[in-house]
């Protein structure tokens, strides 16, 4: 990120999670690497701090915690305003949009979202842009829109990605309560292959949106593919979250490995919205972002100059419960190390420490039935986090306050809720994140993730460990004042 003058700093101005200079944010779009950059675009309003007509942001990183913004990559246009999507590397010129094979070809796809003036929801297309170098300036397809809107009111978000094994493109696209899954060779003439969604997993009354489909595999080397789809509200946390599918994916159909009925979160906390992965990144890996807020009250968040930041990048994994079921795992990418280089210091509970606003804290505890933990992250008058095991297993009580004279946000922002982790393990380990009030939290070696925004009084400390179960923890300070380039 660009470094911000004073007059722009804001109280709950992260130091490490990625967030524009100034105006709103939303959905993570054209994750790619290429050229050894990380490049991020993004869902960006840049003339206010409240949603509007989309542009897509666009930021570079060599290690995913220092970010350089570059130019906006894609403005409004007669076709419409520029809805998320997803880049590729065209590296063998598949398009024929570029002069000829290169590991610097990048190629946008997005939604074209054009208003209409009697009040019917925007008229949604897929059109393409292309850039011959590295990202920095791009080109509109002159023949865009590539994939014309075939009579659906919710049309949208587009995700390519290159399937090897049948040596095509695949192309997810929203179709409001499901997923099609298109098909190509020359990423310009696209073929609908077949439909997910229809009786699987959870539905409400918004659609499925940022769809995502990736090969994870485990550690034995078993492999499954993972279907990811935001879901606008009525999630459980409540608001909007992000459900996810392990099953089969042959490139032609996503099958569902679990009963229909079975509905899985990738993050149980209520500010993990639209993730999207990172398309070749390197080693294999599969890195993810989401989104970090709710629709219930993104527009009206306590922050003055911006709203709206991204997660931390996460590696995601595929794991085995105890019981043999499949699940993605997710861990805080190892590149975030570089942030926290002071030495660890020691926390029991019972403990105290005046933490600064942006730390880490790592641990095992040990819990008998019947111990809780109490976790204090900031100057209130109550624990933000709880942990109490019983007989069935773990439970976490997410207790939030809200400090506006806004009335949506006095609303729909403050709760208290419990999430149940299932685990009969005496131990449960832990690692947290704190940044100005963003607050990311993996537990049992990231099969669970919980992310939460906070607006406390106060972002700095003391940070309070109160409870009966036994433990140390390591609590490291970030050093830097901002992660900036």
């Amino acid at each position: 990120m660009l470094k911000q003058s004073p007059s722009l700093q804001d109280e709950f101005a992260p130091a490490l999670h990625f967030r524009a200079p100034f105006g709103w944010i939303n959905d993570p779009n054209g994750l790619v690497f290429a050229d050894g950059l990380w490049h991020l675009f993004y869902q960006f309003h840049p003339m206010s701090t409240v949603w509007g007509p989309m542009y897509w942001g666009h930021a570079v990183s060599e290690d995913l915690l220092h970010w350089k913004n570059m130019p906006v990559a894609l403005a409004p246009d007669a076709l419409g305003n520029i809805f998320s999507g997803s880049c590729v590397v065209d590296a063998r010129n598949d398009s024929g949009l570029f002069t000829g094979p290169s590991d610097r070809n990048l190629l946008a796809f997005y939604t074209s979202a054009l208003p209409q003036s009697d009040g019917r929801p925007d008229y949604q297309t897929q059109s393409i842009a292309s850039s011959e170098n590295g990202g920095t300036t791009w080109t509109k397809w002159p023949g865009n829109p590539v994939i014309g809107n075939p009579g659906l009111e919710c049309f949208r978000d587009p995700k390519v990605f290159w399937f090897a094994p049948g040596k095509h493109w695949v192309m997810l696209l929203t179709h409001g309560q499901s997923v099609g899954i298109y098909q190509s060779t020359d990423l310009r003439n696209w073929n609908l292959a077949s439909e997910f969604g229809e009786g699987e997993g959870h539905h409400s009354p918004g659609p499925w949106e940022c769809p995502d489909l990736f090969e994870l595999k485990s550690s034995s080397g078993e492999s499954r593919w993972v279907l990811v789809v935001g879901v606008g509200d009525g999630c459980p946390a409540p608001g909007s979250g992000t459900q996810y599918f392990i099953g089969r994916f042959d490139g032609t159909c996503f099958v569902n490995e679990s009963a229909p009925d079975r509905v899985r979160w990738l993050d149980l906390g209520r500010d993990h919205y639209a993730t999207q992965s990172w398309f070749a990144a390197p080693q294999g890996r599969r890195v993810a972002i989401a989104w970090m807020s709710n629709w219930r009250y993104a527009r009206n968040t306590s922050t003055r100059f911006f709203r709206g930041v991204m997660t931390l990048p996460r590696d995601l994994y595929l794991g085995r419960d105890a019981m043999g079921d499949h699940f993605v795992g997710q861990r805080f990418s190892e590149e975030l190390n570089g942030a926290f280089d002071t030495p660890p210091i020691e926390m029991c509970v019972g403990d105290s420490y005046p933490a600064p606003a942006t730390i880490r804290v790592r641990g095992k505890m040990s819990f008998r039935i019947g111990d809780t933990l109490g976790i204090r992250l900031f100057d209130d008058d109550h624990d933000q986090i709880r942990i109490e095991r019983s007989e069935h297993g773990y439970a976490v009580m997410l207790v939030r306050q809200v400090h506006s004279d806004d009335e949506t946000l006095s609303r729909e922002f403050p709760h208290q809720y419990n999430v149940p982790l299932l685990l009969r393990d005496d131990v449960l380990d832990l690692d947290m994140i704190v940044d100005a009030g963003a607050v990311e939290l993996l537990l049992d070696g990231g099969r669970y993730s919980i992310t939460q925004l906070f607006f406390p009084r106060s972002v700095i400390g003391p940070l309070r460990l109160e409870g009966s179960a036994s433990g140390r923890f390591a609590l490291c300070e970030s050093v830097k004042e901002r992660c900036d380039v």
